[in-house]
């Protein structure tokens, strides 16, 4: 996928802008037409909004999609290689692996964690250390309940609510060395 000059605009964004500069208009421009946004309220109607959410949202996916990897200030090679590899086969035990599990929803979906970043605005680092269940550098419980959900929600795992406490029962039963 390669981007525009009419994805750059629908960003508001010059063509060589780098990649945090794509997150923060992505965010801002995604905020501005949510349904409760004031700005846009009576401006737009539902289908408008939707369609214009939609179109920020393609335009988001093709920027990112066609940023150069690994380089300074762009989208981490590390990342951008293991988003490549979709899951084959069934998704790892949710009971004993919720990281890997929610990993594997999000892969085969085709959901970026920088899509996932900007609809949650859960910083990518975090989504990260959820999936590789890094217990450790991860927040408090109470946090991290609030972020599993919303990364399960957007993923479209069924019950997200249910899978946070599924999360937050291994975290927890995790042992301290």
């Amino acid at each position: 996928m390669t981007a525009t000059p009419g994805d750059w605009e629908i960003l508001g964004l010059e063509p060589d802008s780098d990649i945090s500069t794509v997150r923060r208009a992505y965010r801002e421009r995604r905020a501005l037409y949510q349904a409760e946004s004031l700005a846009t309220y009576n401006l737009l109607d539902d289908d408008e909004r939707s369609e214009l959410v939609a179109r920020i949202d393609m335009a988001y996916e093709r920027i990112v999609g066609s940023a150069p990897r690994g380089a300074p200030g762009t989208l981490d090679a590390a990342t951008a290689t293991a988003e490549a590899d979709v899951p084959k086969g069934p998704a790892p035990d949710v009971e004993t692996e919720p990281g890997p599990h929610l990993r594997h929803h999000r892969l085969v979906r085709g959901v970026s964690l920088h899509h996932v970043e900007a609809a949650t605005k859960i910083g990518v680092a975090i989504l990260e250390r959820i999936e590789n269940e890094d217990f450790r550098a991860l927040p408090a419980a109470v946090f991290v309940r609030g972020h599993v959900e919303q990364f399960a929600r957007e993923v479209g795992i069924d019950d997200p609510a249910d899978f946070a406490k599924t999360y937050l029962k291994k975290m927890q039963g995790e042992p301290e060395d």
